[in-house]
């Protein structure tokens, strides 16, 4: 059952840096990539099941790999809230406002 898909403010930012950042080395792999990581989203709110449990992050939060980005999302009734997409290399605690 797909969810409506909704991409919190700080996701959007995180795409935008993303991209900035490859960008830098090849707009093409860039947009390709952006692209990569939108149809994550889409299979996020497609698939029930999916994602690892990160309450230590923030009640309810799950996650699951891109490459060397996480996704992070919350999962309700009839949506998917997609909190942030990150690099893996991250300070997680810190992103999350526990650091």
């Amino acid at each position: 059952m797909a969810r409506e898909l909704i991409l919190s403010d700080e996701a959007a930012s995180d795409l935008d840096d993303n991209s900035d950042f490859i960008t830098a080395d090849s707009p093409t792999k860039a947009d390709r990539f952006i692209d990569q990581l939108y149809r994550k989203c889409i299979d996020i709110s497609e698939l029930d099941g999916i994602g690892r449990c990160r309450d230590e992050l923030s009640a309810g939060l799950l996650s699951i790999p891109h490459k060397k980005y996480i996704i992070f999302f919350e999962r309700e009734k009839s949506s998917v809230n997609i909190v942030r997409i990150l690099r893996g290399s991250r300070d997680l605690d810190q992103a999350f406002g526990e650091g």
